[in-house]
């Protein structure tokens, strides 16, 4: 899986969780500005350590504040 890809992914995944269309969603926008609580957050998480099928600590998505981010994060892992 590339960047893009798991961009396009993480795109439905929070869209799905927040209740959005995923074109709706810029990948360099913060997760704060995107209005994500925490609940929605671990949700996040928690479906793309299932699909990455890799340990994530739940706080990166504190730590990486976009999905762009947080997505070049992920590859690191896989």
């Amino acid at each position: 899986m590339d960047k893009e890809q798991l961009i396009n992914y993480m795109k439905m995944t929070l869209a799905e969780i927040i209740g959005c269309d995923a074109d709706d969603i810029d990948e360099n926008t913060s997760f704060f500005k995107l209005g994500i609580t925490s609940v929605q957050a671990l949700k996040v998480i928690n479906k793309m350590r299932k699909k990455l099928n890799v340990e994530i600590n739940p706080a990166a998505i504190f730590q990486y504040k976009c999905i762009s981010d947080l997505a070049a994060y992920f590859l690191t892992l896989i």
